[in-house]
């Protein structure tokens, strides 16, 4: 597996770059991580035995999943910015046919490369296009961090955080927090209100080297942890596909913006930390 991955990398140029290959450096950290020794584990029997064995992957797959991880590292920082103009999920282009979004209760939200490229496709593109109206923006470039698992997946910790203009949620913002906002203007006197979105998730690879299955496995707003049904329906209503009596964050609505998913993420934090003061 390790021979076939470096020789895809080599194969693909990684060495005509000025710097290292995060993807690279990622498979060697893995590949170099120390065992301990017979006479150590013997001393901590209760210490849990790590089965996992990465999968044979042929040349030609492993360059696909080498593929993968090259287009996570490329396409996920790119996520909310304006000036792109692509509705093709992250590492689109390594998407299985029969590929599945299963979300945080292992419901299937998705089914087929046709109805996951439909659902993120559509959901990053409202993203894009609420930033587009400068009401919301970007509070610093996305943030990912990728990792191979011992059983040959792939995981992946990604943030993002905005800045909303919500009329209804006046306090806080940029300006209130010693963030120079001088070359940026948003209604609401230039104030907004923070949103940081947290998920996490694994891409399975199946043996051809192409993206199976993708779990999102835990996702926060603002720190706060979602509920699987919350994200789920969030998650809909930001693409677009909740019906007009859909309910999402406690309200029933139909056809919502980004913008209004956005502030009903918000609205429902609020309500959640309200919880927590009482």
């Amino acid at each position: 597996w390790a021979k076939s991955f470096v020789s895809a990398a080599i194969k693909s140029g990684w060495m005509d770059t000025p710097l290292p290959d995060p993807t690279i450096a990622e498979l060697l950290r893995t590949l170099t991580k120390k065992r301990v020794s017979s006479s150590k584990k013997s001393m901590s029997k209760k210490e849990p035995v790590n089965t996992f064995t990465m999968p044979y992957l042929s040349d030609e797959a492993a360059a696909s999943f080498y593929g993968i991880l090259r287009a996570l590292y490329r396409d996920l920082p790119s996520i909310g910015k304006s000036e792109s103009h692509s509705s093709t999920p992250p590492a689109g282009e390594y998407l299985a046919d029969s590929i599945e979004l299963h979300g945080l209760l292992n419901e299937v939200l998705a089914r087929g490369s046709k109805s996951y490229n439909r659902l993120v496709g559509l959901a990053l593109s409202s993203l894009r296009a609420a930033i587009q109206t400068n009401r919301v923006r970007l509070a610093a470039t996305p943030r990912p961090t990728i990792q191979i698992t011992p059983r040959g997946s792939i995981k992946v910790d990604f943030i993002i955080a905005l800045w909303i203009d919500a009329p209804s949620f006046p306090i806080g913002g940029p300006r209130s927090r010693g963030v120079d906002d001088s070359n940026n203007s948003m209604g609401n006197g230039g104030f907004g209100v923070p949103l940081k979105i947290e998920v996490d998730s694994e891409y399975i690879i199946d043996g051809a080297g192409k993206i199976s299955e993708h779990r999102i496995n835990e996702t926060r707003l603002n720190g706060i942890l979602t509920p699987g049904d919350v994200f789920s329906s969030w998650i809909k209503r930001l693409a677009g596909e909740s019906g007009d009596e859909e309910r999402d964050f406690g309200r029933s609505r139909g056809a919502p913006s980004a913008l209004d998913s956005l502030v009903d993420a918000i609205a429902w934090v609020r309500s959640m930390q309200g919880r927590k003061r009482k």
